[in-house]
């Protein structure tokens, strides 16, 4: 459920892959590889964003886009790639990286807190859902990150701490499942899809290699050529 939520957030259920039944173990087979062509396909294709191509890329596509554009600069310098990010790339990638680490057997939000990976947006975590106005799941992630402290610190927990408000009782297996819920209840692909669209310059490229604006300027003709 957990991967469902993740993949479904990003990729337009791209890499949902679910649970087949013995007998359709094959056609499952065929889907998956299906669904990593086409996730390979775009990948090629939103590494490097020129400016523009979010205004013509499917709106289903928008979000998938911006995320591929980061994770291309996190390959490009990963020991650098968070600081010289703007603002909206790290509000985006940083939602990413959260659900991200949902993945896995007995997923818990408690690894983002804990990931060296992630630690770079513990700090941001609630600013990344105001942004996107996702108030309701900027203020689980206020308690959660609390609670985090509060274990590490080993300190005491006080029911009436402000930071927790309404989750003063949960512990991570509930903040794994309300952040599930409310992902799924709450639309944020729909409000990252928005914010991408109403930060698009933050995403573009300007330095792009010369076979990539080729290729780039090939597939965006042919797009324009297809809506037209």
């Amino acid at each position: 459920m957990a991967n469902y939520i993740v993949w479904g957030l990003f990729i337009a259920a791209l890499l949902f892959l679910g649970f087949f039944f013995m007998k359709r173990i094959n056609e499952g087979k065929a889907q998956r590889q299906k669904a990593m062509l086409e996730y390979e396909e775009k990948k090629e294709r939103y590494s490097y964003l020129r400016p523009g191509v979010l205004d013509v890329c499917p709106r289903e596509d928008v979000t998938a886009a911006a995320l591929f554009h980061c994770m291309r600069k996190e390959n490009d310098d990963f020991d650098h790639y968070f600081e010289n990010m703007n603002e909206s790339e790290k509000t985006v990638y940083g939602i990413y990286m959260l659900t991200t680490s949902l993945e896995g057997r007995n997923p818990s939000l408690h690894s983002f807190f804990l990931s060296p990976a992630t630690q770079p947006y513990v700090p941001i975590v609630v600013d990344i859902f105001e942004r996107v106005g996702s108030h309701e799941l900027a203020d689980l992630m206020k308690a959660a990150k609390r609670f985090a402290e509060i274990i590490e610190n080993d300190e005491d927990d006080d029911e009436d701490d402000p930071e927790m408000g309404d989750y003063a009782r949960y512990n991570f297996s509930d903040f794994t499942n309300e952040f599930i819920t409310l992902v799924s209840t709450t639309n944020l692909n729909e409000k990252l899809t928005q914010y991408v669209l109403e930060h698009k310059e933050d995403f573009y490229d300007n330095d792009i290699p010369e076979q990539e604006s080729i290729e780039g300027d090939e597939d965006n003709e042919e797009r324009v050529s297809d809506e037209i």
